[in-house]
């Protein structure tokens, strides 16, 4: 596994995807979303993520802003741009001061990882979002399959060891939960905190895969933000040696 190997399965993968995400965008998206749309959202791999001793994949909600979505760009220019925002972003020496970048620092560095903006990579749920916000009505209905579809094909590309779901949120849950099989009984969710963190059992995800409550509402939970995350770590570092 080489970070330039693994970014041209991307590319290869994004050009492939993107003719039917544009088209279920066009068919269902209206002016107005179109308008305030950004993404869709793509990943970049660096070498310190192939190197290092857990290599960890996040996966958030949807982006809160991003590059701007162009519907009649060439897809070859799209994907450099918006690979070229990842890296920009993921490079950036002053992450977001926020409980989601807290976490993913945190987790990072139980490991011993320190390079938190190369090692670990992040990706979102719904590839695209709505003024800073996750899509709605016929688009959001229309698109969620397709996108989480791609999401299982990012996974099969990088193959993190340790995958994190940062969301417990209802407005997701209904189709993560139909693709990777908990309806028709080929996964299973188990409980190992309560409304805090837990633990996937699926063909399709990786043997070490964890779905948490969104850091954010941490802060709201008994304790507050530093001691639920570091329940949460302190029990992933125990299920994934």
């Amino acid at each position: 596994m080489n970070s330039a190997n693994l970014n041209e399965q991307l590319r290869n993968l994004y050009l492939e995807e993107l003719p039917e995400i544009y088209n279920t965008i066009n068919t269902h998206a209206t002016p107005l979303q179109v308008e305030r749309m950004h993404g869709p959202f793509m990943m970049h791999v660096y070498p310190e993520y192939t190197e290092s001793r857990k290599k960890l994949m996040f996966v958030g909600m949807e982006t809160h802003g991003w590059e701007d979505f162009k519907p009649n760009e060439d897809l070859l220019d799209t994907h450099r741009r918006l690979t070229s925002g990842y890296e920009s972003f993921m490079t950036n020496r002053e992450q977001p001061n926020s409980p989601f970048w807290w976490f993913i620092r945190d987790l990072n560095q139980s490991y011993g990882q320190g390079d938190l903006n190369k090692t670990v990579l992040w990706t979102n749920l719904s590839k695209i979002d709505i003024e800073k916000n996750r899509p709605t009505g016929k688009l959001y209905d229309n698109s969620m399959n397709a996108f989480i579809s791609l999401l299982s094909k990012e996974i099969s590309i990088v193959k993190p060891d340790i995958l994190i779901i940062m969301t417990t949120s209802p407005n997701y849950g209904y189709h993560v939960r139909e693709y990777f099989g908990v309806h028709t009984g080929d996964a299973a969710i188990e409980t190992i905190i309560p409304r805090l963190l837990y633990k996937w059992s699926s063909e399709k995800l990786p043997f070490d895969t964890f779905q948490i409550c969104h850091p954010n509402s941490l802060r709201f939970k008994k304790g507050g933000f530093t001691v639920n995350a570091s329940s949460i770590i302190k029990m992933i570092n125990q299920l994934a040696q």
